[in-house]
Order: C-alpha cells, then sequence, then structure tokens
C-alpha cells in the first residue's frame, strides 16, 4: 500500500533519490478504519499526519451547539490532517472522519518533523501540499463570499466531478453551504 504514497511523492518531486523516498515511507504506517470512525476527533489536539490510500475522509467542523458542517471531501492520494492543530498545537473543532472503509498511512507529527529537518523531497512534497490547500480553500472562501450558490456548486463540481455519484447530496449541500432543497433546484436548473 505504500507503493501510492511512492508514486505521489515522484508525481510531486523531480528525480527524488531512493533514500528520501524509503526515509519517507519508514515513518508511516498502515491503518484502516470503518465507516464514520474518527481519524481525528473534534476539539482535540492533532498529533497525526495521514496519506489516504484508499477511501474518502470528510473534514467536518464541529460546533459548541453541536451542529457540524462538512467543509471538505478527501480523496485517495491526499494528505489528511488539521493544519491549524498542528501549527498551533492546539485544540480545534475540526475532525477528520472516514466516509467508508478507509486505508490511511499514518505517521506522528514528531516524525514528520524530524524528517523534515533533512529531506528535500519531503519538503516539497509537504510544500505542494499546503500551496494547493491553501489555493482550493482561498478560492472556496472567495466564492463564498462574492458567489452565490450556483457557482459554489459549479466550484465543487468541477473540483470534484465524482462527488455526486459517490456521495449523499446533504453531505454536498453542507460542503456548499446551502440546503438539500436549494441543491435539488440548483442541478435541476442545470440539467435543463
Amino acid at each position: 500500500m505504500k507503493d501510492s504514497l511512492e508514486k505521489y511523492i515522484k508525481l510531486k518531486v523531480d528525480n527524488p533519490s531512493d533514500k528520501e523516498i524509503q526515509e519517507i515511507l519508514d515513518i508511516f504506517e498502515l491503518r484502516h478504519f470503518n465507516k464514520k470512525e474518527f481519524i481525528k476527533r473534534p476539539f482535540t489536539i492533532s498529533k497525526e499526519i495521514g496519506f489516504l490510500v484508499k477511501g474518502n475522509v470528510r473534514a467536518v467542523f464541529y460546533k459548541k451547539d453541536g451542529e457540524k458542517a462538512t467543509f471538505r471531501i478527501l480523496q485517495e492520494n491526499n494528505f489528511v490532517g488539521d493544519i491549524i492543530s498542528i501549527k498551533m498545537q492546539e485544540a480545534t473543532p475540526i475532525a477528520f472522519e472516514s466516509m467508508n472503509k478507509v486505508t490511511i498511512l499514518i505517521t506522528s507529527i514528531e516524525k514528520m518533523h524530524d524528517l523534515l529537518k533533512g529531506n528535500l523531497a519531503l519538503n516539497i512534497v509537504m510544500r505542494e501540499h499546503i500551496a494547493n490547500t491553501a489555493m482550493e480553500l482561498g478560492r472556496r472562501h472567495l466564492l463564498f463570499l462574492t458567489g452565490n450558490a450556483k457557482e459554489r456548486y459549479q466550484f465543487i463540481l468541477e473540483q470534484n466531478p465524482n462527488l455526486f455519484k459517490e456521495f449523499p447530496l446533504h453531505l454536498i449541500a453542507s460542503l456548499i453551504g446551502i440546503t438539500p432543497t436549494q441543491l435539488s433546484r440548483i442541478r435541476n436548473k442545470n440539467s435543463d
């Protein structure tokens, strides 16, 4: 299963050395999660980061009143980690929950930080991951501030073309910030 992480590294880094790749693979261990299991619980400090090998994970923001909102759906070949909690070493209301059976390579933040000190390939991979995540979230944030529901729907559809085939409408509506009824109306108008 570590071969998917190796392929990802080779895709993101020009000519990584075999030593660099092996050092990265060595710090990760394979774990399995069943549907609706937490990879990171809300209101906790993140101690691990993972690489999603198989399955889907949703990033969920838990409100103090018990409400929750999905703000990202992560699919295979993606890193799973609460960057805010990792950087600030604080508990956050962010959780990562498996949406189906999930296989993930996980390492401790401590091992990751230690390896980042001397492994150029890992630095490049993490820099690219953080930059891509920031760009995606930034674009979504701008759409939430300036766009309408239809534009947010279109953006989510462009980013994840198979979303509607794989996930329930109420989850996608939460991701877009609208009700399931509003989502149905938008989808019906688009199919006309």
